[in-house]
């Protein structure tokens, strides 16, 4: 009937695709690694809620750092509160997201419908086995549409990253290691970039992301403490805005720590080691805090769409690996799984992170009640914890 009730349901819904993008990041390497044989319904569902509903829990505090006081720009959130706007005033409005859908559906219907062109188009050369020359550009409306969201700024840095990896990084790594002659240029760049400059993305997102934290802590702890201030305001009977009233934070910290409940017992069914799975779920919970923080602070600065998940999942088994290894030696038959399983609960949890600051950054715009958004979220991320082991 109105535009907060389409908000609530939007809000929701986009819940699905996040924790979508946790679980096919992860649960795969547990059957390609052969410690699954399948993807068992209850063992699937259980950790893709334990992830998401953690997800939920850590963007409440993170909510008034990131989007009250940074002010962050949240380019899809901005969208999503302006799609809403528009069906709520309807007319000419309209007319120009038919255009536009249409526009870019036909784009796109002829390159994958007909095959008139390629989605990508590039071209790469090798001089010898040293010299690397590589250009390339993806022709996807959709990623035009992106970049118009974010703005010149932001798609400017995501080339910059582009640039480093393909026009310095690449060429010269070729230039030291040298390649057979004949190789394919194009699959020979994108092979490096797999297995070797892709960390180089990694370490500088963790690194980014870590001195952001430290930027953020001081915001963080003003959160925490206005949602225990709000605690006391309530009890002394003073009112809290409708637009700034979010879960008691007493709430959300005992629902925190009662999720390492659950999540030691899924990895102790799984490790089948106390003392490996008391040390999993506290490193899970930090990890998550941190990457989730990371990620909602990456959403609002890039969006969404350009969002690590990626990244922010590799760095979580790297960290996880490497405390593991410390702590319980190169000899751990299970250690590996042990960091698998570690990164899918973080993973999770920090898709759902970047995807609902979105949310709460359309709700911050358009007057929602941010209670009312985060219990939506819990609801879409329970429904689709449900779903996709089925799928």
């Amino acid at each position: 009937h109105n535009i907060l009730e389409n908000n609530i349901v939007q809000t929701a819904a986009s819940a699905g695709e996040s924790l979508a993008a946790g679980v096919i990041f992860t649960f795969p390497a547990l059957v390609l690694m052969g410690y699954w044989e399948e993807f068992n319904y209850l063992e699937t569902m259980l950790i893709a809620l334990c992830g998401g509903v953690l997800g939920v829990l850590f963007t409440i505090p993170l909510r008034n750092a990131l989007i009250v006081r940074q002010n962050l720009l949240f380019p899809e959130g901005i969208a999503t509160a302006e799609v809403l706007k528009t069906g709520e005033s309807g007319g000419k409005h309209v007319r120009y997201l038919i255009i536009g859908a249409l526009l870019g559906g036909a784009i796109k219907f002829a390159e994958a419908g007909f095959k008139l062109w390629e989605g990508i188009a590039e071209q790469a050369g090798l001089l010898g086995n040293k010299l690397y020359a590589y250009f390339g550009m993806n022709l996807s409306p959709a990623l035009v549409a992106v970049g118009y969201i974010v703005g010149l700024r932001i798609a400017t840095l995501v080339f910059i990253g582009g640039a480093i990896s393909w026009w310095i990084a690449i060429p010269v790594y070729i230039a030291v290691t040298g390649t057979p002659v004949g190789t394919n240029a194009v699959e020979l760049g994108y092979s490096v970039w797999s297995t070797q400059i892709r960390y180089l993305g990694v370490g500088a997102m963790v690194v980014g992301g870590l001195w952001t934290l430290i930027n953020l802590s001081g915001a963080i702890t003003f959160a925490g403490k206005s949602g225990l201030q709000a605690i006391k305001d309530q009890k002394a009977g003073k009112t809290v805005l409708r637009t700034e009233k979010d879960t008691p934070m007493k709430w959300v910290i005992i629902a925190i720590f009662s999720m390492i409940v659950p999540i030691f017992i899924i990895y102790i069914r799984e490790i089948e080691s106390i003392p490996i799975t008391a040390l999993m779920s506290i490193l899970m919970l930090v990890a998550g805090f941190l990457f989730s923080a990371v990620a909602g602070y990456m959403a609002g600065l890039v969006g969404s769409s350009n969002n690590p998940i990626s990244g922010v999942t590799i760095a979580t088994i790297l960290t996880s690996s490497l405390i593991l290894l410390a702590l319980l030696g190169s000899g751990a038959e299970k250690g590996p799984a042990a960091a698998i399983l570690i990164g899918a609960v973080v993973c999770c949890a920090a898709a759902i992170a970047g995807d609902n600051m979105q949310d709460l950054k359309a709700g911050h715009l358009l007057g929602a009640t941010p209670q009312k958004q985060q219990l939506m979220q819990m609801i879409g991320v329970t429904s689709a914890a449900l779903v996709i082991p089925l799928v």
